[in-house]
């Protein structure tokens, strides 16, 4: 038996956008694309029908004479919108005469960090080699790496989390944790609390006017989850909500609130904070991971030395 065909082509992709762009009519996408409309059906076939293993579920619904997106078709939607708009991009990229390279997806944080000293031990090596940085939300850097956009992606998604994301054979492997600790300004109204060294509980957390993690990101979910675990009923007083540990760490420090702070970001604040430690009940993760394809292909060798230099370079 031969190997069996990925129905899913950039046309298929953004014939799919075009649609539900267009209200689900195979007549506007037909004459938007320059098509006949027999074409159009044809296309989209797979995508109504569903074609393991690379479409497992239906995207599409016929309702009338329209097509409406299932729910995997609106969890798709982004991807392949995304897919169609850049493969232009992809085309011209792949035809430029260009030094091979690594393209590593993290958040702004490790940008200027631990990508960045990466980077500077890897071009020792490989000087001729290119280095591209981008910065995304975690879970676009964990697709991105499934589609084959991103060669590396710094994320704090649990492994388990990641492999649901990528839906493919993904690596993860861990980086240092850089343990998190509450931590407020030395002049403020709860710096009394923070004379004691013993952990700080769901109690008292649950009674400072906090600083935290943007909802969506990875360590506050965790961290909400872990406080309601504690406490069912559990409303913490959030006074800031801000991306980027050394921003939110401004705010701590200009007494904004207590704030949930990687232990090198607090301690890098100096007298301006105090600090305590979180009870192991409400304390997420902090842990960063690498995520890469199992093959990196052509590009594998340099995929891997980035990834070696990665886990030697400071958190």
């Amino acid at each position: 038996m031969g190997p069996v065909r990925n129905v899913l082509t950039p046309e298929l992709c953004r014939t799919f956008v075009a649609l539900v762009r267009l209200d689900g009519s195979v007549t506007a996408t037909a004459r938007e694309l320059g098509l006949n409309e027999a074409s159009v059906s044809k296309r989209l076939r797979p995508l109504a029908r569903g074609c393991p293993p690379a479409v497992p579920r239906p995207w599409l619904a016929k309702r009338g004479k329209r097509f409406v997106p299932t729910d995997e078709g609106r969890r798709m939607l982004p991807a392949a919108t995304e897919a169609a708009a850049g493969w232009g991009r992809f085309a011209a990229l792949a035809a430029a005469d260009r030094a091979a390279g690594v393209t590593v997806a993290c958040g702004h944080e490790a940008a200027g960090g631990v990508v960045l000293a990466a980077a500077a031990r890897f071009r020792r090596d490989h000087p001729a080699a290119a280095v591209r940085v981008a910065v995304a939300r975690g879970r676009a850097r964990v697709e991105g790496v499934a589609s084959g956009r991103f060669d590396l992606a710094l994320v704090t998604d649990t492994p388990a989390a990641v492999r649901e994301t990528a839906r493919r054979p993904v690596v993860v492997e861990p980086l240092a944790e850089d343990e998190l600790v509450a931590a407020c300004a030395a002049r403020s109204a709860w710096a009394a609390a923070f004379d004691a060294a013993r952990p700080v509980t769901a109690a008292e957390a649950l009674g400072w006017p906090l600083v935290l993690p943007e909802a969506d990101s990875a360590v506050r979910r965790r961290w909400d989850e872990l406080l309601l675990r504690r406490v069912p009923a559990a409303a913490p007083v959030v006074a800031v909500e801000v991306g980027g540990w050394r921003v939110l760490a401004g705010y701590v420090a200009a007494a904004f609130g207590v704030g949930l702070l990687p232990c090198s970001v607090a301690v890098g604040l100096g007298s301006r904070v105090r600090i305590r430690p979180l009870a192991a009940d409400i304390r997420p993760s902090n842990r960063v991971y690498v995520v890469r394809l199992p093959d990196g292909g052509e590009a594998g060798c340099l995929v891997a030395a980035f990834a070696a230099a990665l886990a030697e370079a400071p958190p």
